[in-house]
């Protein structure tokens, strides 16, 4: 390629009391090519490939809490347990909720005599509605308490998987929010870009092919991309997005957690 060299002296003129001196700066020669570039330009052509660092994770893990509070009567599986979904895990004593369906379950029955007697009374239309309506309100109240029964004070399994954590024991008290059951599904281990930048992400699309080296395995694997998330994350203030790779095959040893190294291929 044809290049244009200019060279550029600065020459700047000092003067002293005793007289004039003159000094030369130079300013390092600059090389372009005919469209203007600077030939000390250290970009180059898009790669074939990103990379980025990454993490062993499963397809599904849940961290699971009450949404009341309450006393631990009974803790039925242990770290390593496979559980099915539906599955009991942990209970809690139900002495307050039962007495809630026992009084919603009275009030019941007193709207519906209400509504007997004054069908034998034969009061008017508009106030035998009335109690019916109350009636309605009853057995929707009793409704309410028998759910509270059954979903707050039991913790099922919401996905077939592998009890990871074990986090409270019987006679302890827990709180709303407070995480007791950490499970996953182990089965078929994934991997999750951590810092993807936004630049890179727009280069990754579904079905594109990775290379997967995990650092406590010493050893590379193959895989593809299956999904880019839609929203970004941010870290140390750069905005990142996660993508999951599926890994072609599990490798014996591959932990939750692992760290790794992936190699998506870009190229068209």
């Amino acid at each position: 390629m044809k290049k244009i060299y200019l060279a550029v002296i600065v020459m700047t003129f000092v003067l002293t009391a005793c007289g004039s001196a003159t000094t030369l700066t130079a300013i390092p020669t600059i090389s372009l090519d005919e469209n203007g570039s600077s030939s000390n330009d250290q970009s180059s052509p898009a790669a074939d490939s990103i990379s980025a660092a990454a993490v062993v994770v499963p397809p599904s893990e849940a961290r699971l809490s009450f949404s009341t509070i309450g006393s631990v009567t009974s803790v039925n599986v242990k770290v390593g347990d496979k559980v099915t979904a539906g599955q009991t895990l942990v209970t809690l004593d139900t002495t307050i909720q039962e007495a809630s369906v026992r009084q919603a379950e009275a009030n019941l029955l007193a709207a519906q005599i209400q509504v007997n007697y004054q069908k034998r009374l034969g009061v008017d239309e508009v106030h035998i509605q009335t109690a019916e309506a109350e009636v309605a309100r009853a057995q929707a109240l009793l409704d309410s308490a028998n759910a509270v029964l059954e979903s707050q004070s039991t913790l099922l399994a919401p996905f077939d998987g592998t009890i990871v954590a074990v986090d409270i024991s019987p006679a302890e008290t827990v709180t709303p929010g407070q995480v007791v059951i950490v499970l996953g599904d182990l089965s078929n281990y994934q991997i999750e870009t951590t810092d993807l930048s936004e630049r890179d992400v727009i280069r990754v699309q579904c079905g594109q092919t990775a290379k997967i080296f995990i650092e406590a395995l010493n050893e590379e694997f193959s895989g593809k991309v299956i999904d880019v998330d839609r929203v970004s994350s941010t870290l140390g203030g750069d905005v990142v997005y996660t993508v999951t790779i599926e890994l072609d095959t599990q490798p014996k040893g591959l932990l939750w957690g692992m760290s790794a190294d992936v190699q998506i291929e870009t190229a068209e």
